[in-house]
């Protein structure tokens, strides 16, 4: 078997989905190469996939309405990414968010059809969908709240906890874009943490 779909049926192991449907889910997937800077799902077009990441690191962004790019979340290693996709009146899904490579990614894509096949088959398969919707709205309320609640430092702080790396991996100008702060700002920010 393929390390990728290893690495995959791995991460979906703890959903209980009997092997026959693994197998099957793993026959409708497929392992995907993305350069750095590849712009895998775009805001507004339609979402008919999402991504298990198996190297690499992702980020989801906005266009502004002054044209300013604001990063969302990153996704990394062993997590899933897509654009959000919301339900519209002609029965499928419009990216919310874009969703840009940061560095070179190997990914296996997961057609939403190959989910509905597993969900008619498996009420396993029915939890593990859901389960894959729950954990990106989550993310996204903890970014909403940690944005609320918590201190840029502390968020800046907790960057290496969250994401391993982060900051050899991406950035400056992305990672400041992802705390809602300016490059400058976050440069002495840095600065201030090494001093103390």
């Amino acid at each position: 078997m393929n390390k990728y779909f290893t690495q995959f049926n791995a991460f979906i192991a703890p959903y209980g989905l009997a092997e026959p449907h693994i197998l099957q889910l793993n026959q409708l997937c497929e392992v995907v190469s993305m350069n750095k800077g590849e712009v895998i799902l775009k805001s507004g077009l339609k979402v008919n996939c999402i991504y298990f990441i198996c190297n690499g690191i992702v980020r989801n962004y906005i266009f502004t309405d002054n044209g300013e790019i604001k990063t969302y979340g990153f996704r990394i290693e062993n997590m899933l990414v897509t654009g959000y996709g919301l339900h519209n009146y002609q029965n499928e899904y419009r990216a919310k968010v874009s969703v840009e490579c940061l560095e070179d990614c190997t990914m296996i894509k997961i057609p939403l059809s190959a989910l509905k096949i597993l969900e008619e088959n498996s009420s396993v398969s029915q939890k593990v969908a859901r389960h894959l919707a729950e954990n990106h709205v989550l993310g996204l309320v903890d970014f909403i709240i940690d944005v609320d609640t918590k201190s840029l430092l502390d968020r800046y702080n907790n960057l290496d906890n969250l994401f391993p790396n982060i900051h050899q991996r991406v950035p400056q100008h992305i990672l400041a874009s992802y705390l809602g702060t300016t490059p400058v700002h976050l440069s002495r920010l840095k600065n201030a943490r090494k001093a103390s």
